[in-house]
């Protein structure tokens, strides 16, 4: 098989994930439902890539079965298909069904992630997805909270100590010698220095962001200034991950919290890092069903509470699909 044949095999079996999760949504406009049946007859191969689609969501079981009546024939047709099929498709389409498989099992999972609860045991203030809110801590200071964000509080005669357990929070501190306030985030701490700081916990790093003053970031729970640690100033970010060293840098830190603003700022970034950013500010998720586009430069400034608006922009700026499958899953794929 010559190689524009398997990316032709490929993107047909993108474009069968896409419209069996489409028509599996529960909403479909009868423009939609014309076009899927204009796919459908467009070749054998369409209804050989939906077919085999659609028997892996059933087969995956935990996704209700999708099938209504506009679709039996390519049920039907999978019969037969399987029967006929060799060793070398088989071995080529059980590697296609992988990438199929992961897009529907995302389907299944996209309600567990996105119910705004997971995390937030052991939280004293948090927020749900899209949500920002600012709350007022018992000795002034206040707190400003991303979305998706929990934080517990453990205020002492002797420390304000903050566990940052997920998400982004924005800390403008009442100074006080006699107890230092802190904020810990995976296994490092930042000890403010009387100031205003960020703290974005993604899961895989931290980073650090200082606003005003000076804040002093260790990237475990032992470590000191001696070993690692560093002072950061205004203008200054650090960040730090598993190993605990903290990487500093110079930091633009309007723009990385424009969220506190009600903005999003994009600034020549990598399409893959503005759907991730977006992906935490909207329910579901953004899949790209083709990894080419994920490194497009995207510019612009747009509404927090308007990620569709930003979608929009994206599609328009650039050669890329928006396909909207339900309000949890987006879909982008290439222009042709």
């Amino acid at each position: 098989m010559t190689e524009s044949q398997t990316s032709s095999e490929d993107r047909i079996a993108e474009d069968a994930t896409a419209w069996l999760v489409r028509m599996s949504s529960g909403d479909i406009a009868a423009d939609d439902r014309r076009a899927f049946s204009a796919w459908l007859e467009r070749s054998p191969a369409h209804r050989e890539a939906y077919a085999q689609a659609e028997a892996l969501w059933s087969e995956l079981g935990q996704i209700p079965d999708p099938r209504t009546r506009h679709n039996q024939f390519a049920v039907r047709r999978h019969d037969s298909v399987r029967r006929r099929r060799d060793a070398g498709s088989t071995r080529r389409n059980a590697y296609r069904m992988t990438a199929l498989a992961a897009s529907l099992l995302l389907v299944a999972a996209v309600g567990l992630w996105t119910s705004g609860t997971f995390g937030r045991l052991g939280a004293d203030h948090a927020t749900g997805v899209g949500e920002t809110k600012q709350i007022a801590l018992a000795d002034g200071s206040l707190v400003g909270l991303n979305t998706n964000t929990a934080l517990a509080l453990d205020f002492t005669s002797a420390c304000r100590c903050v566990r940052l357990i997920r998400g982004e929070a924005f800390f403008t501190v009442v100074a006080d010698a006699e107890r230092p306030f802190q904020v810990a985030a995976q296994e490092g701490t930042a000890r403010a220095i009387g100031t205003a700081f960020n703290v974005r916990n993604d899961g895989e790093a931290v980073i650090v962001s200082v606003a005003e003053g000076k804040v002093r970031v260790t990237g475990d729970s032992v470590g000191t200034v001696e070993d690692g640690s560093a002072v950061l100033t205004a203008g200054e970010l650090g960040a730090y991950g598993p190993t605990g060293e903290v990487k500093t840098a110079a930091a633009d830190v309007e723009a990385l919290t424009a969220w506190r603003r009600g903005r999003l700022v994009f600034a020549d970034r990598r399409l893959r890092d503005v759907v991730a950013e977006l992906d935490r500010y909207r329910p579901g998720t953004i899949v790209f069903l083709e990894s080419a586009i994920a490194d497009e430069r995207f510019t612009g400034v747009f509404d927090l509470s308007d990620s569709d608006g930003t979608l929009d922009a994206i599609e328009t700026t650039l050669a890329v699909d928006v396909i909207r499958v339900t309000p949890w899953l987006t879909l982008l794929r290439a222009r042709d």
